[in-house]
């Protein structure tokens, strides 16, 4: 019982962890094509790999596979992504 405290911190964690995933999952990654140049560092920075190059050399975000982390949206030079 004396461990209560830190169980207790621990799930409370996990909830939390959990909330932030589902709200990420709700956001994905979106790309203005308008923007985009088709350079490519989306998509080495994507962890999830969720990003390709379409045909016309533009970013395609997988909304299946996106976790809304936001690191394709900071390695982008010309700020195409947004995670909002």
């Amino acid at each position: 019982m004396k461990h209560t405290r830190l169980l207790v911190a621990l799930a409370v964690l996990c909830i939390l962890l959990g909330s932030a995933y589902a709200v990420a999952k709700l956001m994905p990654a979106a790309v203005d094509e308008n923007k985009c140049m088709g350079c490519g560092a989306c998509v080495e920075e994507c962890p999830a790999g969720a990003i390709s190059l379409n045909d016309q050399g533009i970013a395609v975000v997988d909304k299946e596979k996106c976790t809304g982390c936001g690191k394709c949206a900071k390695s982008c030079p010309v700020e195409a992504i947004s995670t909002e």
